[in-house]
């Protein structure tokens, strides 16, 4: 047989096999969720592993205090069908549980057995032992829970994907130290730096375990340029909700222009450079903030006081907030690609970002909204001001967001996530 014809059988035989992707994550968010669909709607999926997995039509639900069933309705995964979703559900309740309360420090914390790590490798270790048992073509996993899974896959012959959500490690633990350095009244908002050097090393080789490292945008793939061969990496963006009908804003520069930051009250998401920016500029603009406080801090309780602040809504109330608002700050330190972005730019709604966003893919300086430098509240307030008083520029800005938004559907991330992991397991 010749060389065309032989290619030719090749493909037809790998058009009929199924192939079997074992895909997992302790939580679940809308990017996760979105790479399950993808190769559940595809029948890629073997199984979904994850710690909670909630059946909203369960006789239990109605009878759950509302704030509960809220919280459980988060962990429902329609993408998949149910038989092939399972649950490593122990450690995952007893942090929830223990949230707020007096247990939390002494069982939560640092990488106590129910803080978030503990709870990460417990379930690595859980989906790691089903690897070992299952015939599998590739197993696909997340920053800091996949070193167990992919020693097992390894010594099976089956292939791994690595999906790195964030900028590398040791680039942002050097830029947060700078930071903290910079401006020590917000050091205590910078969580990652009390990651311990074990837990660097975790993923360390969780790295060096992975085939292939899919990221959200090239500002992730940048920060892993000598870590990573350039051959490994494979960049597939995040993708946008669909667009949502917007009302016209209001043309008076009189109004104070509504600035909307979602997101943990943190210093990495830079949450201090915005403060700072706001308090200049007075009675210009009004502030909500949507998103937990990750610690005390005399700054940001204070401006908690002072705006309206929504410790945690529902996605669907964020989207509503997005419709509301006239701008959304983003000015991140690090991120991989951050999602609110592109949910802000399918509610119509212009932002301010900085590089480190991962949103350069999105956000063309001038044109869905601004890109600002890092660490310059002077910039963000630039920003603010010029928006506030041109509001034709504000409604551009909004149409433009819309529409890079549709261009950018979850849909087609789907659709190139799919096709990624086929061609490197056909290749």
């Amino acid at each position: 047989m010749n060389a065309p014809a032989t290619s030719l059988v090749l493909r037809a035989e790998q058009a009929e096999r199924r192939l079997s992707v074992l895909l997992s994550h302790p939580t679940g968010n809308q990017n996760v969720r979105n790479a399950l669909r993808a190769l559940a709607e595809r029948e890629m999926l073997a199984e979904f592993w994850t710690t909670l997995a909630w059946n909203p039509e369960s006789r239990w639900n109605g009878l759950l205090p509302s704030g509960l069933r809220s919280q459980l309705e988060k962990r429902a995964y329609p993408e998949a069908p149910k038989e092939r979703v399972k649950c490593v559900p122990s450690r995952e309740i007893v942090r929830l549980a223990a949230r707020g309360s007096f247990l939390h420090d002494h069982l939560c914390s640092g990488e106590r057995p129910f803080s978030v790590i503990g709870m990460y490798r417990h379930f690595d270790a859980q989906v790691a032992r089903r690897v070992r048992t299952t015939k599998l073509d590739a197993v696909y996993a997340y920053e800091g829970g996949a070193l167990m899974t992919f020693r097992e896959a390894r010594k099976a012959g089956v292939a791994t994907f690595y999906e790195l959500p964030s900028s590398h490690w040791y680039w942002e633990n050097k830029l947060l130290a700078e930071e903290a350095d910079r401006n020590p009244q917000f050091a205590g908002l910078i969580p990652k730096l009390k990651d311990s050097p074990r837990h660097m090393e975790w993923k360390d080789e969780e790295l060096r375990l992975a085939d292939f490292v899919i990221v959200p945008s090239h500002h992730v793939r940048d920060t892993l340029v000598g870590v990573v061969p350039e051959d490994r990496i494979r960049v597939v963006s995040y993708g946008a909700p669909p667009v949502r009908q917007r009302n016209a804003g209001a043309s008076d520069t009189k109004r104070p222009l509504k600035v909307l930051f979602v997101g943990a009250l943190m210093q990495r998401k830079g949450i201090g450079y915005l403060l700072d920016a706001v308090d200049t500029l007075g009675s210009e603009v009004e502030l909500t903030l949507v998103g937990g406080r990750v610690a005390a801090n005399a700054r940001v309780d204070a401006a908690c006081e002072r705006w309206r602040w929504l410790e945690s809504v529902s996605h669907a109330e964020v989207l509503n907030l997005m419709l509301e608002a006239d701008v959304l700050v983003l000015p991140s330190l690090a991120e991989g690609c951050a999602l609110v972005v592109l949910e802000a730019a399918a509610c119509g709604l212009p932002v301010i970002v900085t590089p480190n966003t991962g949103a350069l893919e999105f956000v063309r300086d001038g044109c869905e909204g601004y890109v600002v430098p890092i660490c310059s509240s002077d910039a963000i307030a630039e920003r603010l001001h010029s928006l506030h008083e041109d509001r034709e520029m504000l409604a551009t800005m909004s149409h433009n967001a819309q529409a890079t938004a549709a261009g950018r559907s979850w849909e087609s991330y789907r659709e190139k996530l799919a096709e990624t992991v086929r061609a490197e397991l056909w290749h």
